[in-house]
This record gives structure tokens, C-alpha cells and sequence, in this order.
């Protein structure tokens, strides 16, 4: 009866997942479930009937044991020594005695009868036919007498084979990106073979690597140009990649011909892959990489023909552009980048003569020395000739570089460069000269007046007189009071005018007093010492208070975060120079390099502009040179902190605000590029977010270079930790993502979502192993490490089910929504052969290593795999995705008892591993 109705139960069961629609094919899965119902039932109630008389039997074995030895003992009674008894006690205490009941005298057990079996057989053989006896027998029989998943697997590879037989699949494209994507793969492996060769035949090898360096070139413009696959950006990051690896390749190989190749395709990029847009920003900072790599090359080779390459297109399409697009607004976005190209070529040209001891008779010798100065001087004059004294402004600077670059070689090198520090001589005296004079207007009588309290204040400190030293101090705050109040005339050359330097001079006078007030000195007072750092603070406000004024007021607001970062970087460089050559070490000018990291802090903060829609990126307004020399500027005097062992107190903190600092600046710059300049608003920005940090992550736990390896705590324990956060918690929003990686095709596994997310789980493993043995860490609790091991497997069983919905969304137009998911066949058939590798996967592992709880981890989802086949995918068994799950699953299960045995219980007892098997 009890068999019965859970064959009822499962039969009604079936029949609502079907939604009582009885078609012919839904049938089997209704009968099917009805079985296994009345199966359920009938197997729980032999097991039942099994352990009773299984428990009876022992209770027999054991009387009757009993009754034995008790006669035995009775027998021997007569003739044992009294040394029997102990020798029996001493059995007693090894051997646990039955708590079963024992018959009370042999006689008894032998008249009683046995007891009467709790189930009528009889009954069951005239309830049931023998045919039905036999088949629930056989079906018992089959699940429990041997690996269970082994022999539902069967049945899974029954149906699946079953399903196959009525289904016929259809035929597929191969659209133009896997042809553009199997021409590069082929490009690339042509490139390898060319690279691997180079030793055997030289030359066919260079040849082998230009043709493929031309057919990437070639494939990148095919992507962008004619097939509108990729987008400007991309297409041009590509491009200069090839490039530079190319200029890699000629270096390591001595061969120009593939450098000018390289450097042709560079400069040839923005050209071929230019949309109008006009940016000269784009193009000039991609020129100054591109111009940084051949001063790379120019490091190690003396190519003429690769200089002269790069300097004709740099000057050439920088000169087109200025002739067809430059207007005055643009100055500022131009100038810096004309000086950077005059310097880098002016290096080159220093670096070819280091390495070859130029004669000047060159062409490209000549080249450079001469023409990078007329060409410069030429696109200076052109961009500042509006300008009052820019002209003879610039004329002085140039010479005055051409001076002291002539100063410098000669004094490093003499007699070997002199002909090339004589041509640069030349150069100094001619623009020099040039130059027209240009006075100032005379400063201010109160700003001397800073000066000459200042001079009281030194002499005094001299000369051991405090009168002195007092009148000098309220001189110099008599001055600052009227250059305060009288000074508010701001004439029309920002920085060239009598405020500025006043308060330039105000500054000074404040800081060289806190100095001299700082020093030991005879007859130096308490407050004068308490003064000194006061003082330093007021030149400093002086200072920051005229600077800022001039930008404001000549530039604009938005100018004030990068001109005051440049400049508070430029007064930490130096006095930390002076605290360095200061005796004794003048140690309040060490907190200046707090202050440079707060003002780095505020800076930043500033750019948010009061809401994320106003928010401009770093590199704004001159940040694309600031921020980089403010970061160098940061860690060198941090560097030069650990020297002095100043501030050791306050050093973890510092690296540490400075470390997320920077990934917070490389993040936001990254994210406004990928926005603005390169349209991109897909899932490529959402990438970008887990970038810098993972990079950062990697840096500080691989790292074994300053200041990674003095700081490892700051680093290791903490700012690493905080990563970790940031990169679980992006991890967690990325499930939400679909992964759009247009302009490239998505790819599983190989889209920059899923590529980042293991990259992750690996980056936190290794952090583990890493801070796991750290000596500052307290003892770990054993069980944590299998938890964070847990963890981690549900992390990436997750990114797993993930992957497979966007692969459907994809490739197979299913919307990224639950309800779409779940409702499609594709994703159930999926998720099903997943859970059962996984499942297989887990066995497998869990055999190898002996760990049943793992093992049973892959049990109970082969289990739910099974439930949901018959559950859910069976509702549809006429398409090829729930098909090819049924036999997926079918085989793996079938595999495991080949591969995955459950293991062996070592913590049972030997009784309890007999009993196990029966």
C-alpha cells in the first residue's frame, strides 16, 4: 500500500511538470517517474526489513557464542590453575563486552523457538505476481548493488541515444571576423617560425618576420578600414603595439631594415587610421611614445636612416597640422608638446654620438645637430610671434640650453665630443644672442624689506643678539603686512610682474629665516626654535598664495589643480636636496612631502568638479605631464625617507595612501579615455575598472624591488587587502554584466570579463599563499584555509554558470534576463553538462586524494544534475541542446566509476567497514 501511494505521488507529480498534457511523448517521463515512485517506496521497506533481520541473526550468533564459552568455562572449572582467572580478566579488559540480551541458561536458548520473522513473505509471494516480484527485485538490485552513478548514467545514455535517433542538425557560416581572426593567427604563427629560425638562416628569417609584421599592419587596416570592424582606438593601439615590437625584434636581431619597417607602420598608424576628429593631443602624445622608443633604440643602436625616419615625419606632419589647424586658443596644448620633440631629437642626437664619435660630415649627423634647432625655432616662432617678448623669451631659453648642454659634454667627455660640444656651443652663443633684452620692473620696496629682515635675522643668529635677530622679524612682518594689502595690481605678462615677485620674495626671505632660526646657535631662545617651523609654514603660503593667484587670473580655474601638483613637486624635489645637504638635517622640510601627497590627495579630489556629469580626468590641463612628475617626485622622496630614516612612524601610512592613490588616478584617467575619446561605453569600461588594481595587486605580491621589499607590511598586508576587496566586489557586479567586448567578437573564456575574472581568482589564491606564511599574521585556524578554498570553488562555479548565459546571449541571441535564460533550451542543456563536469571533475579529484566530503560534493551535484534532466530538461527533448545533455551527462556519470570510486572510510572501524558493504 505504502509502495502505492508513492507511486501515486510521483505519478501526480510528473504529470503537473508536464501540465497534464498527455502527448504520446510525454508519457514516458510520467511513467518513468511512477517507477521510480513505487521503486522509492519498496527499496525503503526491504532496507527496513533487512537491518531487523540482520539484527536478529547477530542476536542468535551471539547467544549462541555465549552459551558455548559458558559451558567451556564450566568444564574446565575443574582443572585450571587459579592463574586462569586473571589470565580471563585480562581478555575482559581488551575485549568490549555485548550490550545485546543473551539467553539466560543453554537449556532455555535451546527448547525456546525462533522468533518469528517481522514480514510475511508468504504474504508478499500471494500479494505480487512473480513477474512484478521479479522486476522490482531486478530494479532494487540494480541501484544498490553497485556504483550508483555509474548505473544512472546508463540510463541517462538510454535516453539521450533515444532522443538523438529523432533529431538531424543543420549546417553553420563562417563569417569575415573569423576570417580576419584566422588571418592573424596565421600572421602571428608565421612571425614565430620566422623568430625561431633566425639563427639557422638570418636573412630568410628577417624576411619571414617583415612579411608578417605587413600582414598584421595589413589585417589591422582590413578590420578598420574596409570592414568597419574596429573602431579608431583599438585599431590604433594595435598598431602602435606592432610597432614597437617590431623596433623590439630589429634590436634583438640587429636588423634596421625591420626597425624602419616597425617605426614606418607607427608613424603611418594615426594617418591611415585617422576619422577626422583633428586631435592633436592624440596624435602628438602617440608621437611621443612613439619618439620615446626610438631614443630606446638610439640607446643601443646608431641607425641614421631610423633617426632621420622619425624626425622628418615628426616635424613634417606636426608642421602640416600647425599650417592647416593651429590657432593661438591651442597654444597651450601645443607648446609643451614642440619642446618635448626638440628635446628627445636633441638627445638623439647626443646618444648617436656616444656611441659613434661624430665627425659632422654626415648627412643625418648634420641633420639633427642643425636641423632640429631651425625646425623648432621656425614652429616657435610661428606659435608665439603674437606674443609680446615670447620671441626673445624663447631665443634666451634655447640658448641658454645650448649653453649649458655645451657645458655639460664638455665636462663629461672632453676632448672625445668636442667637436659636437663646440656645434652645440655655437648654437647657445647664436639664439643668445638673439634675444632682447627684457627688464622687469623694479620690486617692490617692501619685498626688500622682507629681504633685509631676514639679513637682520641671519647676522643676528652671527653675532649672538637677540635685539638684532627681534628687529629683523618685525621688519620682515612689516614688509609681508604691506605687500599684503598694497600689492593688488596685476599687470598684463602672468609671472613676470612685480606681485608675483613680490611674494616671491616675501617667501624666500620667510623660508631662509626658518632655516637659520632652525639651526643651533649661540643664545637661541625656546620660541625662537618653536618659530622656525611657523615660518616655514608662512613662505610656503607665500609662495603657494602668488602662484596660485597668477594662474587664476591669467589662466583660469581650471588651471589650479595641475599648476599647484607641478609646483608643490618642485619645492618638495627641493628641500628634500636641502634637508640632504643640511647640517645638521634641517628635519621640519621632511613634512613637506606630506604635504605634497595632500595636495596630490586634494588635487584629485578636485577634479570631481561636484558631480561625476562636471568630473574632468587628470590629464587635463597639463596633467598628462603633471601627475606622472608628481608620482616620481612622490617615491623618490619617499625613497630618500628611508635613507634619512625620517618619519618612520608615519611611512606605512604614506605608502599606502600613495599606493591607492595612484591606482585611483590611473582608474579614473583610463575610464574618462575609454569614454570620451575612444566612444566606448560597453563592457571594455566596465574591464577597466578591475585593471589597475589587479596590476597593482601583482606588484606589491611579486615585487622585490624598494619599495615593496622595505615596506612589506604597508604593501602586503594592507594595501593588498584593500585590493582584494575592490577586486572581489568588482567580481561580484561583473555577474551582472553581459560581457559586451564589441568591436571584437565574445568569445567564452576569452572576452576581457571573463579573462579578468580568472585572473582574479588566481591573483587571491596566490595572495593567500602569500600572506598566509607572514610572520606579522597570527595562527590560522585549520579549518580556515578549506573555507577560503570553498570559497573560492563557488567563485568560480559561478563565473562558470556565468559564462555559459553570455555565451548564450551572445551566440545564440538569448536576452541577458533570468527569465529568458531559464526558459531557453540551450542554457538548461548547458547548465546540465557543466554541473555534471563539474560534478565528474570533483570525484575524480576527491578519489586521487582520498577526501570522501569532496567526494560527496561532486555526488550531491551529479544528484541535482539528474533531478534536474528529468525535471526541467525533459520537458523539451526534441531540441539537439537538451539531446546532447542527456548523453554529456550520461557519459561523465558513467565514467565515474571507472575514474572516481567513492573512497575508502579510514576512520571507520573495521566491523563498521563490513557492514558498510552489505
Amino acid at each position: 500500500m505504502k509502495a502505492l501511494l508513492f507511486s501515486g505521488l510521483f505519478f501526480l507529480t510528473a504529470s503537473l511538470i508536464t501540465g497534464f498534457s498527455y502527448r504520446s511523448h510525454e508519457w514516458l517521463p510520467i511513467l518513468l517517474a511512477s517507477i521510480l515512485g513505487y521503486a522509492f517506496a519498496r527499496i525503503g521497506t526491504l532496507n527496513k526489513h533487512i537491518q531487523t533481520l540482520n539484527s536478529r541473526l547477530n542476536t542468535l550468533e551471539t547467544s549462541t557464542s555465549h552459551t558455548e564459552q559458558t559451558s567451556s568455562t564450566k568444564e574446565s572449572a575443574l582443572t585450571v590453575s587459579s592463574d586462569t582467572k586473571d589470565q580471563a580478566n585480562k581478555v575482559s579488559s581488551v575485549t568490549p563486552v555485548s550490550t545485546r540480551p543473551v539467553v539466560n541458561t543453554p537449556r532455555e536458548a535451546a527448547t525456546k523457538s525462533p522468533p518469528s520473522a517481522p514480514y510475511d513473505w508468504q504474504a508478499i509471494n500471494k500479494e505480487q505476481p512473480v513477474f512484478i516480484q521479479k522486476a522490482l527485485s531486478y530494479l532494487t538490485n540494480y541501484f544498490t548493488g553497485g556504483n550508483l552513478f555509474v548505473r544512472i548514467g546508463i540510463i541517462l545514455l538510454f535516453f539521450g541515444v533515444s532522443f538523438l535517433l529523432r533529431y538531424v542538425s543543420e549546417k553553420g557560416l563562417f563569417p569575415i571576423e573569423y576570417r580576419l581572426m584566422a588571418t592573424a593567427i596565421g600572421s602571428i604563427s608565421l612571425l614565430i617560425f620566422g623568430w625561431r629560425i633566425r639563427k639557422k638562416k638570418a636573412t630568410y628569417s628577417l624576411l619571414i618576420q617583415g612579411a608578417a609584421i605587413g600582414i598584421l599592419y595589413l589585417t589591422i587596416f582590413a578590420a578598420f578600414s574596409l570592414y568597419h570592424l574596429l573602431e579608431p582606438i583599438p585599431a590604433f593601439v594595435l598598431l602602435l603595439l606592432i610597432s614597437l615590437f617590431a623596433a623590439a625584434l630589429a634590436v634583438m636581431q640587429n636588423a634596421q631594415s625591420l626597425a624602419l619597417l616597425g617605426f614606418t607602420g607607427g608613424f603611418l598608424a594615426p594617418i591611415l587610421t585617422s576619422s577626422g576628429s583633428n586631435n592633436h593631443i592624440g596624435l602628438f602624445s602617440y608621437y611621443i611614445i612613439l619618439n620615446v622608443a626610438l631614443l630606446a633604440v638610439a640607446w643601443f643602436k646608431a641607425w641614421r636612416p631610423l633617426n632621420l625616419l622619425g624626425f622628418l615625419f615628426t616635424f613634417v606632419v606636426g608642421g602640416a597640422w600647425g599650417i592647416s589647424s593651429y590657432n593661438p586658443e591651442k597654444f597651450s596644448t601645443t607648446e609643451p608638446f614642440l619642446i618635448i620633440f626638440f628635446i628627445l631629437y636633441v638627445a638623439i642626437a647626443v646618444l648617436f654620438a656616444l656611441r659613434q664619435p661624430p665627425k659632422l660630415k654626415g648627412y643625418v649627423d648634420g641633420s639633427l645637430l642643425f636641423g632640429v634647432p631651425l625646425a623648432a625655432s621656425a614652429m616657435q616662432y610661428a606659435i608665439i610671434k603674437e606674443v609680446e617678448y615670447g620671441v626673445a623669451f624663447s631665443s634666451l631659453a634655447m640658448g641658454t640650453f645650448y649653453l649649458i648642454l655645451a657645458w655639460g659634454i664638455w665636462k663629461k667627455a672632453g676632448e672625445k665630443l668636442r667637436l659636437l660640444a663646440e656645434a652645440f656651443l655655437a648654437l647657445g652663443i647664436i639664439f643668445s644672442s638673439l634675444a632682447i633684452p627684457f627688464a622687469l620692473a623694479p620690486a617692490h620696496t617692501a619685498a626688500a624689506w622682507g629681504l633685509e629682515g631676514m639679513g637682520l635675522i641671519w647676522l643676528g643668529s652671527r653675532q649672538n643678539r637677540l635685539s638684532v635677530r627681534s628687529f629683523g622679524l618685525l621688519l620682515y612682518a612689516a614688509a609681508g603686512f604691506f605687500v599684503l594689502f598694497h600689492h593688488r595690481d596685476i599687470e598684463a605678462l602672468p609671472f613676470a610682474n612685480s606681485p608675483f615677485i613680490s611674494y616671491c620674495m616675501m617667501a624666500i626671505a620667510s623660508i631662509l629665516s626658518a632655516f637659520i632660526l632652525y639651526k643651533p646657535f649661540a643664545g637661541r631662545k625656546a620660541w625662537e626654535e618653536t618659530l622656525s617651523p611657523f615660518m616655514l609654514i608662512t613662505g610656503l603660503i607665500w609662495l603657494f598664495n602668488g602662484f596660485t593667484q597668477q594662474v587664476f587670473r591669467h589662466f583660469g580655474n581650471e588651471w589650479l589643480t595641475s599648476s599647484s601638483i607641478l609646483l608643490a613637486s618642485m619645492v618638495s624635489i627641493g628641500f628634500v636636496i636641502t634637508v640632504k645637504r643640511s647640517k645638521p638635517e634641517w628635519q621640519h622640510a621632511w613634512y613637506l612631502v606630506i604635504g605634497l601627497l595632500g595636495i596630490m590627495i586634494f588635487g584629485l579630489l578636485s577634479n570631481f568638479n561636484g558631480s561625476p556629469q562636471k568630473a574632468y580626468a587628470p590629464s587635463h590641463h597639463g596633467g598628462w605631464l603633471v601627475w606622472p612628475f608628481a608620482f616620481a617626485t612622490l617615491y623618490w622622496s619617499y625613497r630618500q625617507l628611508d635613507i634619512s630614516k625620517a618619519l618612520l612612524k608615519y611611512q606605512p601610512i604614506l605608502h599606502i595612501a600613495a599606493a591607492l592613490l595612484l591606482i585611483i588616478a590611473i582608474t579614473w584617467e583610463g575610464t574618462h579615455l575609454i569614454r570620451h575619446n575612444a566612444n566606448i561605453t560597453n563592457d571594455w569600461l566596465f574591464a577597466w575598472f578591475a585593471v589597475p588594481s589587479l596590476l597593482g595587486l601583482w606588484t606589491m605580491l611579486k615585487a622585490k624591488i624598494w619599495p615593496f621589499s622595505s615596506h612589506e607590511d604597508a604593501y602586503l598586508l594592507i594595501s593588498s587587502s584593500i585590493l582584494c576587496m575592490i577586486l572581489l566586489v568588482w567580481g561580484l557586479f561583473s555577474f551582472s554584466s553581459s560581457g559586451d567586448a564589441a568591436p571584437l567578437p565574445w568569445l567564452p573564456l576569452l572576452n576581457p570579463l571573463d579573462i579578468l575574472l580568472g585572473l582574479i581568482l588566481v591573483t587571491l589564491f596566490y595572495w593567500w599563499q602569500r600572506i598566509q606564511d607572514h610572520e606579522q599574521l597570527p595562527s590560522l585556524n585549520e579549518k580556515l584555509p578549506i573555507a577560503i578554498i570553498s570559497i573560492s570553488g563557488l567563485l568560480a562555479f559561478a563565473w562558470l554558470n556565468i559564462t555559459i548565459f553570455r555565451l548564450a546571449h551572445h551566440h545564440f541571441g538569448i536576452a541577458y534576463s533570468p527569465s529568458p535564460l531559464f526558459n531557453s533550451a540551450l542554457v538548461q542543456s548547458s547548465v546540465s553538462i557543466l554541473w555534471a563536469l563539474t560534478g565528474v571533475l570533483l570525484t575524480i579529484f576527491a578519489n586521487r586524494k582520498q577526501w570522501r566530503q569532496i567526494w560527496f560534493v561532486g555526488g550531491a551535484l551529479l544528484v541535482l544534475v539528474v533531478a534536474k534532466l528529468f525535471l526541467i530538461d525533459l520537458s523539451e527533448i526534441d531540441t539537439l541542446a537538451r539531446i546532447v545533455s542527456f548523453l554529456v551527462v550520461g557519459l561523465m556519470l558513467t565514467s565515474i566509476g571507472y575514474f572516481a570510486p567513492l573512497p575508502e572510510n579510514t576512520e571507520q572501524t573495521p566491523e563498521e567497514q563490513d557492514t558498510s558493504h552489505v
